[in-house]
């Protein structure tokens, strides 16, 4: 039938699936276990059938995610509550047969001429895919996680009438045996990998990672939507738009509309082709709506175009557009999007449309070169870096994971985002979303964060080990490469495309990938790995011809805790710190939220017990450490520095130190050699895929931590820090124009809250630059733990950064830290309703008898409550000498007060008298 031989022609049409007049997307759907129906598959797809066993799902949801949420199985989530649901490599498991997801729907009326196509934008991992009782695909071609698929249904859907879709969706090919799939032992190794998964398309982490558990139906499901699409006889496949600054300035761009016209009937299509680009006067941020700027001149241009039946015309547009709407990269500029409308109007058939958003920019990548001293010699490293619109960008920020059960909504996507930029951060990765859905990459847009999308992920192969030809299909791997970039090229987030992370693919997969990103997208950086750590004479000479990268995770500082000067020293060594994409340590979340997923937390005190509160529950949630990997470190400096947990409040609250700490010294020693050593650092990681104790600034439930704020406070584009290693005070100035004159202060504040030493100088930054302005005294004898509070103001004593650390004279023991004499503190606070959000302003006060040290502030809707989440503020975690004020501003969507109630504003982490 002519109907389904399109099929898989149509693979790479990522934007094509968009090229519609008319989208619909089946409600009420049904989800059935196979095991649990004896009908004939063609009884189960048509109209009328009925099971007793059959559960209610919301699209999209894998098959796992649907069971949780109607509360067939447990939260996975929470404590050990994952090992309450069987696993596919147990005999009798519910998820080594299909499962059925059905819908019967009306679908709407269509006009004569009008083609009728079914989208799925992805599915986990193999499909039958059924339309009215008559079967349109099967499992052996619709196979694969990261790509998408559309079939030409217009023979067999039944427009104004009852339709019914069914999809039977099959387990991945090596689900494989998690080894062993726990993490039970403080300290111990990590859980291992069901790791025949490896060779498969799928999600690898779905068999289980060192931060992800095992997902016990391995995300079998279709996890992307499904939807109709109505279109004319012809069809727009992949139409692509570039963007560049052909002048070398930024007063004229050049837009490029690349427009495939496909010609799906049996005569010749003879039509006029228009193309409409305009600016989006109001941008969508789901809970919040933001106007442009600054608008261009809608341009339209058209071309008349012939394509003989079965054939594709290409027609390229350019404009040049002056003084345009530039996009930036966050924290250098806005990120004006515009809106680019295609049609094509066939005489004597209906016409189809094409919409897509894009921004104007121009994204360049550059190697820095640096010589450094090493054991064997003189040696040269290169830092990456990348130019927008001519301008030099650092690279802040880090990599990202989705939810285990794949269940990111679009509001949590865009909460996600929000968090992100609110950092600082300009620059985002995943390793772990090689297919994200299209609100990722929309969010990143609106954002300006910088995104590079990896094709394969990390170690699945690796040169000259058993796994290196991994996965086994590399046809199909190819085919989600290509698709990937028709998905996603007309992203300006989108900056390069990365092989993958921290591995190599075998050689004919390798130039494969380098070569389907030369054909389709050659506008963006290729990447072909994001670190090297094997030899390459001998296992990958292949890589050779593409290095050097300019980006490693190689060697340290890695995953474990290290005291701040540490990340310094390293810096000033130079090997593998130009541009460190990967380093990290544990972050607890706040306590509150500790107690949502631990439920042993609050145990008594058991004193053989020399690690309480800890246990096998914080174990399993990223509390392992093989080789002192991840939490052993972060652990015994708790108990050193800050001392023996008095509960598990308290244990949480040293945590917190520790992590604010730490992580805001990964990114200042980044900024203290800018431009000089470093171009970028990005951390591991901002987010976590599932409740847990490591490697994240903010948590699962998205509630930053105090490593979040204190790693906005290194992100700021015009910031005053302290280098742990020297005790110096340094200017950093990360944006492209010069400031000052400003007043840098640097205090010191002992134990007894009495200054031992103030100084202050009027200083200027060169754009893009760090100076170093002065050294601290050590305040010897007369304080053994001090506060450093730094603070960078305009002349007119307006406050433009503030940074407060907390230091010793000789010996590292921050005991008396907590027990500072504490002040009283007043907060004065003003709510106000700002359409779908409320805004507050919130106004600290400390008295003169005391400090308020590190209060964290929260939200609730009362003053019992729990606090909601996610609340972006400007500061949080702050600290107050006597008589200081703070001014701090808040905002949250209004939808997570209950109707009637009140927001409060509480203060968590109260001093010890």
């Amino acid at each position: 039938m002519r109907a389904f031989s399109l099929s898989l022609l149509m693979l790479c049409s990522g934007s094509a699936v968009a090229a519609v007049q008319e989208r619909f997307e089946p409600a009420d759907w049904q989800l059935l276990a196979t095991v649990h129906t004896s009908s004939p598959d063609s009884i189960v797809a048509s109209n009328g059938f009925l099971s007793d066993e059959s559960h209610h799902v919301t699209l999209p949801s894998t098959v796992l995610n649907a069971l949780v949420e109607d509360g067939t199985y447990p939260d996975p989530r929470v404590g050990m509550n994952n090992f309450l649901i069987p696993d596919v490599s147990e005999q009798g498991s519910p998820w080594r047969a299909p499962w059925w997801y059905r819908s019967e729907f009306r679908f709407p009326k269509t006009r004569p001429g009008e083609l009728v196509w079914l989208n799925l934008d992805g599915i986990n991992y193999r499909a039958d895919v059924w339309l009215n009782g008559r079967q349109i695909a099967a499992a052996d071609t619709v196979v694969g996680m990261f790509r998408r698929f559309r079939f030409d249904v217009t023979d067999l859907i039944r427009p104004g009438k009852d339709n019914t879709l069914a999809i039977k969706i099959h387990q991945v090919d090596h689900p494989g045996t998690p080894s062993p799939g726990t993490q039970f032992i403080l300290f111990g190794p990590n859980r291992g990998q069901a790791a025949d998964i490896w060779r498969d398309e799928t999600l690898k982490m779905s068999g289980g990672w060192d931060c992800a558990p095992v997902v016990r139906d391995r995300n079998m499901g279709i996890y992307q939507p499904v939807y109709f699409t109505v279109t004319g006889p012809a069809t727009f496949a992949d139409p692509h738009i570039t963007t560049s600054l052909p002048d070398g300035d930024t007063l004229t761009a050049r837009v490029a509309l690349t427009v495939p016209v496909v010609n799906h009937s049996d005569r010749t299509l003879t039509g006029r082709l228009t193309a409409r680009i305009s600016s989006i006067e109001e941008t969508d941020f789901v809970t919040y709506k933001k106007k442009a700027s600054r608008l261009i001149t809608p341009i339209r241009l058209t071309r008349d175009v012939t394509v003989a039946p079965g054939d594709t015309a290409v027609v390229t547009f350019t404009a040049d557009i002056a003084e345009p709407p530039l996009w930036w990269p966050n924290g250098y500029g806005e990120q004006p999007m515009q809106r680019a409308v295609v049609r094509f109007a066939p005489k004597g058939a209906p016409s189809t449309e094409w919409t897509d958003d894009f921004a104007i920019r121009e994204v360049k990548a550059h190697l820095m070169p640096r010589d450094y001293d090493a054991h064997d010699g003189k040696q040269t490293e290169h830092g990456l870096y990348y130019t927008v619109n001519g301008r030099k960008i650092f690279a802040r920020g880090g990599w990202l994971q989705p939810d285990i059960l794949l269940n990111n909504s679009r509001r949590n996507v865009y909460d996600q985002a929000r968090l992100i930029a609110a950092l600082g951060a300009n620059i985002v990765g995943s390793e772990d979303m090689p297919a994200p859905s299209e609100d990722w990459l929309d969010a990143f847009d609106k954002y300006g964060l910088m995104y590079w999308h990896v094709f394969h992920q990390c170690y699945r192969m690796f040169p000259g080990r058993d796994s290196q030809h991994n996965p086994d299909d590399h046809s199909l791997a190819l085919a989600h490469v290509r698709d990937e970039i028709c998905r996603y090229r007309n992203h300006p987030s989108l900056i390069a495309w990365v092989g993958v992370n921290e591995v190599l693919p075998a050689e004919d997969l390798y130039l494969a990938t380098k070569a389907a990103v030369q054909e389709l997208d050659p506008s963006r950086h290729f990447i072909p790995t994001t670190s090297v750590s094997w030899d390459v004479d001998s296992l990958t000479p292949y890589l050779k011809p593409d290095l050097p990268i300019g980006t490693t995770d190689d060697g340290a500082p890695d995953y474990a805790w290290a005291p701040s000067d540490y990340y310094f020293d390293k810096i000033d060594e130079v090997y593998t710190q130009m541009f460190k994409n990967e380093l990290g340590m544990p972050a607890p979340p706040v306590y509150e939220n500790l107690r949502k997923f631990i439920p042993t937390i609050d145990k008594p005190f058991d004193v053989r017990d020399r690690l309480w509160p800890l246990d096998s529950v914080w174990a399993e949630h990223g509390a392992w450490c093989a080789n002192n990997f991840v939490y052993r470190g972060f652990d015994n400096a708790i108990r050193t520095f800050y001392s023996d947990p008095e509960s598990a409040a308290d244990y949480a609250l040293k945590a917190q130190l520790l992590g604010a700490d730490g992580y805001r010294a990964m990114v200042e020693a980044a900024n203290h050699r800018a431009w000089d050593i470093t171009t970028g650092v990005m951390l591991w990681k901002i987010n976590s895929c599932w409740p847990d104790v490591a490697w994240q600034v903010y948590d699962w439930y998205l509630t930053p931590n105090a490593a979040y704020y204190f790693t906005k406070k290194a992100m700021e584009q015009l910031h005053l820090q302290l280098n742990a290693n020297t005790e110096t005070v340094s200017l950093i100035n990360h944006s492209d124009k010069p400031a000052g004159p400003i007043v840098a202060e640097a205090r010191i504040t002992d134990f007894f809250l009495k200054d031992k030493w103030v100084r202050r100088d009027t200083v200027t930054a060169a754009p893009e630059s760090y100076s170093e302005l002065f050294r601290l005294p050590n305040p010897g004898r007369l304080a053994a733990v001090y506060l450093v509070t730094l603070t960078l103001s305009d002349l007119d004593g307006n406050q433009i950064s503030r940074n407060t650390y907390w230091r010793y004279s000789q010996h590292p023991n921050f005991y008396w830290l907590l027990r500072m004499q504490p002040g009283t503190l007043t907060c004065d606070t003003d709510f106000r309703r700002v359409d779908d959000e409320y805004e507050v302003d919130v106004t600290l006060t400390c008295g003169d008898d005391g400090c308020a040290f590190f209060k964290h502030l929260t939200i609730s809707d009362s003053e019992d409550g729990s606090s909601i989440d996610p609340v972006f503020w400007s500061d949080n975690f702050v600290t107050l000498l006597p008589g200081e004020t703070v001014r701090l501003k808040a905002r949250f969507a209004a939808d997570l007060l209950p109707a009637g109630s009140k927001p409060v504003v509480r203060i968590d982490y109260q001093q010890k008298e």
